[in-house]
């Protein structure tokens, strides 16, 4: 009997090249030859234009080139041939995440998750989306998914650990990280997340610890130096907190958070020459890096150099219009130098920008009564929780990335 014609096309719709023709295109792309691999496919997408597995791939190659406008082309490509490719929905999930869409990145595993529900990757990685995304509690549901299909899945634990910690749940990040250090006990990036959640949650001795143990299994990680130098300061230890960035910056030169918190530290040390030195690396590393521009203020002011901490604070506040602090410190600077209005200018933003702002509106209230306003310069200091005597607002340390 004769085939019908449609049943013809539909047996040759999804007509994929031989085996071992795949089979060498996807040893260009796993091997890294990633041009040799775009080009293949496209020379056999020629011959077999309905091939999913060769868009697949093609997508695939384009993403690792961060070209992910073209990668997410032949996903598309990809699913009109065959739009239950589970695959295809969760390879575009992540060049659209990579490319910065989180919600089309979303939607993209949904789509994965409606055609394979037990798909294990489309969880986890829907779950890294969110998290980056602020979905904290979206994150967290999405690797219990993964967990009810992987009880043993050490990299959903973690995970799981640094959306409990973005969360503010430090307890229970703490138990998820040692839940995937017993999955895996060389779980290096876990015993360095455990360890940046240990250190906000004030256990600063245990977060060294896991910091040393994470260098155990892993001599070279430069982030596990980082965090430990961050306890270690936090702790008071500042000359081996010094110790620690500087193992970091020879395992990771260009390390301009590491550079940041060092100068930090030196400041503290009452080395604000030093501190000076390592802010301009970090700033060399990261121009636009505009807490350190703040702080090398802070730096340069201790040491009397007070117009050049006004050039660093305008810096800042050039890079960071918004930057409260920055306002704060120029403010209080430039009431140093008896220059009342500009002064009083920089704790008005400052204010506006940061309504609880104390050491502002102590600033301002001063300045307010040296005016001669004298109810309402103590009403600004009674605000300001009369703090008279109040320093230069000092920079946040940086904290070191949770995604292993």
């Amino acid at each position: 009997m004769k085939k019908h014609p449609q049943n013809e096309e539909a047996k040759n719709i999804y007509q994929d090249p031989p085996l071992e023709q795949l089979q060498s295109v996807l040893n260009l792309y796993t091997h890294g030859k990633l041009q040799q691999a775009l080009s293949e496919s496209s020379q056999m997408l020629e011959r077999f234009p309905n091939s999913v597995v060769l868009y697949n791939i093609s997508g695939a190659s384009n993403a690792a080139l961060k070209r992910f406008d073209a990668a997410i082309e032949s996903y598309k490509q990809a699913l009109r041939i065959k739009p239950d490719y589970a695959e295809v929905h969760n390879n575009m999930g992540t060049a659209l995440s990579d490319k910065g869409d989180f919600e089309g990145a979303i939607e993209s595993y949904k789509h994965a998750l409606k055609i394979k529900p037990d798909y294990l990757g489309a969880y986890y990685n829907m779950g890294s989306v969110m998290r980056d995304k602020g979905d904290f509690e979206g994150a967290i549901e999405s690797y219990k998914h993964a967990l009810r299909i992987k009880p043993d899945y050490a990299g959903a634990y973690n995970n799981m650990g640094n959306a409990l910690s973005s969360k503010g749940d430090l307890a229970e990040a703490i138990e998820s990280y040692k839940q995937a250090i017993r999955i895996k006990p060389d779980f290096a990036g876990a015993y360095n997340n455990m360890a940046n959640a240990m250190k906000n949650k004030g256990d600063l001795v245990e977060a060294i610890e896991s910091c040393k143990q994470a260098l155990k299994i892993k001599p070279d990680y430069a982030d596990a130096y980082y965090n430990m130098a961050n306890a270690m300061k936090d702790k008071g230890d500042l000359a081996e907190a010094i110790d620690s960035y500087k193992q970091a910056l020879k395992i990771k030169p260009n390390y301009a958070s590491a550079y940041y918190n060092m100068g930090n530290a030196l400041n503290e040390k009452g080395s604000p020459e030093a501190a000076i030195d390592s802010y301009k690396q970090a700033i060399k590393i990261k121009p636009n890096y505009a807490v350190a521009y703040n702080n090398m203020g802070n730096a340069l002011s201790s040491k009397g150099d007070l117009e050049g901490a006004i050039e660093c604070y305008n810096q800042a506040i050039r890079i960071k219009p918004n930057y409260a602090e920055g306002h704060c410190n120029l403010g209080a600077v430039l009431q140093l130098l008896n220059h009342s209005e500009p002064a009083l200018a920089s704790y008005e933003k400052a204010i506006s920008l940061k309504k609880d702002f104390n050491e502002a509106i102590s600033g301002f209230g001063l300045l307010l009564l040296k005016k001669g306003k004298h109810s309402e310069g103590l009403d600004k200091l009674i605000q300001g929780e009369g703090s008279i005597l109040f320093s230069i607002k000092r920079g946040f340390s940086v904290k070191s990335g949770g995604k292993e």
